[in-house]
């Protein structure tokens, strides 16, 4: 491949990234049916005819963000992929982000709640087009409990796979909590998350 060609690759990339965060940002504000392509494109800086080249039509393009969205929320329930420490260290991770209010989501848990409570993210067969990102989210975490296990931190009787299902899912509540102005709180939180599933 040229020089050339990896540049207009890149540039695409480029534009279909900018379209989607601008999508994003404006369902955020305004919810899922209100933007406007138009609006969505301008906020962008790009035309309709570039929205066209890299989505098919309005359906195509909010899957598009649904799996933008749904794949920055996998990474931060496992903390941009760290399983470093195992499941304590997720867990440590998840509950310090929470006390110092960093959360990647807060302004996107309006989106993120509207997304998964529609259907509007199923495939053309009917399957959820969030399914594989929340089975890697369970996959990673179910192996970070494994470790926890084979090290003696987590109690033996806990499935792998049901706890870390039970942990993905909390973390979709949490903000879900956090949406409705619930303010909990983190230590406590975490004390009953360890009293859960760790020994001793």
């Amino acid at each position: 491949m040229t020089s050339r060609a990896r540049s207009r690759d890149i540039a695409k990339q480029e534009t279909r990234e900018s379209l989607i965060r601008a999508g994003m940002d404006a369902f955020s504000e305004e919810g899922v049916d209100l933007p406007s392509l138009d609006g969505i494109c301008a906020r962008a800086g790009f035309t309709r005819g570039a929205f066209y080249v890299h989505f098919k039509d309005r359906e195509d393009f909010l899957g598009a963000v649904v799996d933008k969205v749904l794949q920055d929320f996998v990474n931060w329930v496992i903390s941009t992929g760290d399983t470093q420490g195992g499941l304590a260290g997720v867990i440590e991770r998840f509950f310090g982000l929470a006390r110092e209010g960093k959360f990647p989501f807060t302004d996107r848990q309006r989106l993120l709640l509207q997304l998964v409570s529609r259907g509007i993210h199923a495939g053309p067969n009917g399957e959820h087009r969030y399914k594989p990102l929340i089975e890697e989210a369970v996959q990673r975490l179910a192996e970070a409990v494994r470790e926890g296990q084979r090290a003696g931190a987590i109690k033996r009787e806990l499935e792998s796979s049901q706890t870390a299902t039970l942990l993905v899912a909390a973390a979709v509540g949490f903000i879900a909590l956090l949406d409705a102005g619930l303010k909990p709180s983190f230590d406590e939180l975490h004390r009953s998350v360890e009293a859960l599933f760790f020994v001793g």
